[in-house]
């Protein structure tokens, strides 16, 4: 019989964590989220909403007191400044960690990036890096376990819905070489992989996951699949380094002038333009990835389709 928990999750109003929180209640859990904004929400005693930010120390107290679990997931995919990816990344983990520790909590999961691998390339990546230290540096105290999700997928998500916009209409383009690899995950997988680690008699520095594909991907292995999922042959432009530069300037002045943070930007292009990006796996005990890539491609290109948020042009 599986142990029912009180599990404490940051990020839970997110892609990953709408996912993570619908597994853990589904499983049984008793789950507390926080968020910045009050949830109108019938009364529940499984499910409990605090409402502050990961700078408000009496809400994370609040959030992580009596938890057995904490599952850290919130964090910033883009951000104006390398400053502000630190501050969302870096401090707010070191916060979440703090009341943690002083709240004796048994177990506490980072949901960290694979970007973190190569710190170097990105100030995103650099900035997921500095959160894992923070929970090294306390891993024993926190019976710490850091999870390294590549790229995530799925119904929901709001970055590779471009990815099956031009999918329907019949190219992808791909930024940097050809021989460039990378993993891959569907969201329900990550989710599940959190949840295993919730109960995992393992402590690790890092666990690295993916859905099973030895070696990953290349930028042809994702056209077919998509090409699958919206029923027709797609056509793969690589996008010479040069171009990739190009509208990394294009994202940050739009950002400048907008005040809203792109995804794609200068300082986000050596990231894209790196060859490996393929997981390294180790993973959680008793868990497995479940979705095959042709799978969860159908299973986002449908929730795409069902929100009618693609657009057919050619």
């Amino acid at each position: 019989m599986t142990e029912i928990l009180t599990i404490a999750i940051t990020g839970a109003t997110g892609f990953l964590g709408r996912h993570l929180v619908e597994q853990a209640r589904s499983a049984g859990h008793r789950v507390r989220a926080l968020t910045r904004k009050p949830v109108n929400a019938e009364s529940d005693s499984e499910m409990t909403w605090i409402t502050g930010t990961l700078e408000d120390r009496a809400a994370l107290k609040t959030l992580v007191a009596g938890a057995d679990v904490v599952v850290h997931a919130a964090g910033a995919i883009k951000a104006l400044s390398r400053s502000a990816f630190f501050h969302i990344n870096r401090d707010g983990t070191e916060a979440i960690a703090e009341a943690a520790t002083a709240e004796g909590v048994k177990r506490f999961v980072l949901v960290s990036s694979l970007a973190a691998r190569a710190p170097t390339l990105s100030p995103y990546a650099a900035s997921k890096r500095a959160a894992e230290l923070v929970v090294e540096e306390n891993a024993d105290q926190l019976n710490a376990i850091i999870l390294r999700p590549p790229a995530i997928y799925g119904p929901g998500d709001g970055e590779t819905v471009r990815l099956f916009q031009m999918a329907v209409n019949g190219f992808m383009l791909a930024p940097g070489h050809p021989t460039a690899r990378l993993s891959l995950i569907h969201v329900a997988d990550v989710a599940s992989a959190i949840l295993a680690c919730c109960v995992s008699p393992q402590t690790s520095t890092h666990f690295e996951i993916d859905d099973g594909q030895v070696g990953g991907y290349c930028w042809r292995d994702l056209a077919g699949a998509a090409g699958l999922a919206v029923g027709r042959p797609i056509k793969v432009a690589h996008l010479a380094s040069v171009f990739v530069w190009i509208l990394g300037i294009v994202g940050t002045l739009k950002g400048l002038l907008t005040r809203s943070p792109a995804m794609l930007t200068l300082a986000k292009v050596p990231e894209l333009l790196h060859r490996d990006w393929v997981a390294r796996v180790q993973r959680p005990t008793g868990w497995a990835p479940k979705w095959s890539l042709n799978d969860g491609f159908k299973d986002a290109n449908d929730w795409y389709s069902s929100q009618n948020v693609l657009k057919r042009y050619f």
